[in-house]
């Protein structure tokens, strides 16, 4: 495990992850503790055109903002040390956890100046205090992606590399393949998306909102990956939701066949009792029966893409 987990992380880049935005938390924290005396409590959190309109205790300003700082800047930057990530993911997550850290503390620290020996419901955020905060952080988060480089490590394409030398039988059945809808899909999706979001916006800005949302939510659930080798295969929605795992050696049955996603229930993600499906259009897909009962479809992309699969996992489970 102990190795696994060594193969999975990068501990440099892991430590600074943590460990900055905690550090620039506890700052903030210690700054804001000098301006206790100097400041209203409870202290406005939220204001409008007249000034402070929500408040709350000054500790509970200073915890929450300082906890904010750590954990959404720590939730950023760790992905930039995870070695399955491409290089340019890792150095722009690095840079985007590091400026938004930045930014949060610049918003809570404007806040809390803009009420200095002014009532809170008379303040309003320091608007210098948020311009040269908000300067420093775009200044930073750019220097941050251009001197962050990623430590070169032994990564998932060597391993598949060596894979392939000494096991060339089980890497052929090693792979994995993307499949989507029609273009012309997400073409009508982002016009909806888009355009009559940009037109709604002028009735209200939440339901402009919730189609966007619903747009984007609808084009991830076309998109799926799918990983194949002889211990498992994986379906993952948008390359990212799991939906689908099982071992090919408790396949009873598996064929591939042309089918179409309205007998399924429609496109996405669709369960139905004992039945699994994973659909991204009609076409070629895989139909696989589990020795437990279970019945699963997922879409093969193209007929040799769903031939190949269907050969893994008979190969695998002698079905």
């Amino acid at each position: 495990m102990a190795g696994s987990a060594e193969a999975r992380w990068d501990r440099k880049a892991l430590r600074f992850a943590i460990g900055y935005p905690v550090l620039l938390a506890l700052g903030f924290g210690l700054a804001s503790l000098s301006f206790h005396g100097r400041v209203p409590d409870p202290v406005a959190w939220q204001w409008d055109a007249n000034g402070g309109r929500a408040f709350i205790p000054f500790a509970a300003y200073l915890v929450g903002g300082a906890a904010l700082v750590a954990v959404v800047g720590a939730l950023l930057c760790v992905q930039a040390a995870l070695l399955t990530r491409p290089p340019i993911s890792r150095r722009i997550f690095m840079a985007g956890g590091v400026g938004m850290s930045m930014f949060l503390t610049t918003v809570l620290a404007a806040g809390l100046i803009g009420q200095d020996g002014v009532p809170a419901r008379a303040s309003h955020p320091d608007p210098i205090v948020l311009a040269m905060g908000s300067g420093a952080t775009v200044a930073f988060s750019v220097v941050m992606l251009l001197s962050f480089k990623p430590e070169e490590q032994w990564s998932p394409k060597d391993e598949a590399a060596l894979l392939d030398e000494l096991e060339p039988e089980r890497a052929a059945s090693t792979f994995v393949y993307w499949t989507h809808a029609r273009s012309s899909v997400f073409v009508m999706l982002s016009i909806i998306g888009i355009s009559v979001s940009l037109l709604l916006l002028v009735l209200s800005w939440w339901i402009s909102l919730a189609l966007t949302a619903a747009a984007a939510l609808t084009a991830a659930s076309l998109v799926a990956r799918v990983r194949v080798s002889p211990e498992s295969v994986d379906v993952r929605l948008a390359g990212v939701v799991p939906v689908l795992r099982f071992d090919p050696a408790r396949v009873l049955r598996a064929e591939f066949e042309t089918v179409r996603a309205r007998d399924f229930g429609g496109w996405g993600y669709r369960r139905r009792g004992q039945s699994r499906s994973v659909l991204v259009a009609s076409g070629e897909a895989i139909t696989v029966i589990l020795d437990d009962g279970r019945r699963a479809t997922f879409s093969g992309r193209d007929g040799d893409t769903a031939r190949r699969v269907v050969d893994v996992l008979r190969a695998a489970s002698g079905a």
